[in-house]
């Protein structure tokens, strides 16, 4: 018997590895002033291995989570500014686990900002744009660096959107959402962040 509940033991954990990464060690990358990146790899016999990057702050002796599933992390000085996977906006009914890549900011140990609304927000208003309609189609793309701070890129259904910004423009972007924004819990991973509400009104642009 002792034999057998052994031999269970291996397989349920063999197939939970090659089904889910469960157990796997994740690298460490430290990216300064903190702020970590553990790199999990999950591999399977049927698959190619697949990646997932943690953002995390260290906290003392520990690191805590900021966001579970990140892409393109950017760090200058207390600020890491990066793209995170968040329940999607407009999920499928079938699959409420659907998640949306959305533009984050953090001065850990703060909670996360959701700036994403608030950068297409101020976009629409510089360029005359119905936001409406932007909040609607946007969505988040990547960020890339230019030589006087960052350019987000957004995709649309028709020519995408273009916002450049410096790093004084994300201070004053990440200082408008936390103090006019709410705190939200992922319905996805859990995670707690801080989104500004916008509602905007339709206009005739």
């Amino acid at each position: 018997m002792t034999r057998n509940r052994t031999l269970t033991f291996i397989a349920a954990a063999i197939l939970c590895t090659n089904l889910t990464g469960c157990g796997t060690i994740p690298s460490y990358k430290d990216l300064g002033n903190g702020y970590v990146e553990a790199a999990y790899t999950r591999t399977s016999f049927s698959e190619p291995p697949a990646h997932r990057f943690e953002l995390r702050y260290k906290k003392g002796w520990k690191t805590v989570t900021i966001w579970p599933d990140t892409l393109g992390i950017h760090v200058k000085n207390s600020v890491a500014l990066f793209s995170g996977y968040a329940a999607s906006r407009q999920p499928d009914p079938n699959n409420l686990q659907d998640t949306d890549l959305r533009l984050f900011a953090v001065n850990a140990p703060d909670l996360p900002l959701d700036i994403t609304d608030e950068v297409l927000s101020r976009w629409t208003n510089k360029t005359n744009t119905d936001v409406v309609k932007v909040f609607r189609t946007a969505s988040y793309f990547k960020t890339k660096h230019t030589e006087n701070g960052l350019e987000f890129i957004f995709a649309t259904d028709g020519p995408g959107i273009h916002v450049l910004v410096n790093w004084d423009q994300i201070s004053d972007i990440m200082r408008e959402v936390k103090e006019k924004g709410v705190v939200r819990k992922d319905r996805v991973w859990g995670t707690s962040y801080i989104e500004k509400e916008f509602k905007p009104e339709t206009t005739d642009k």
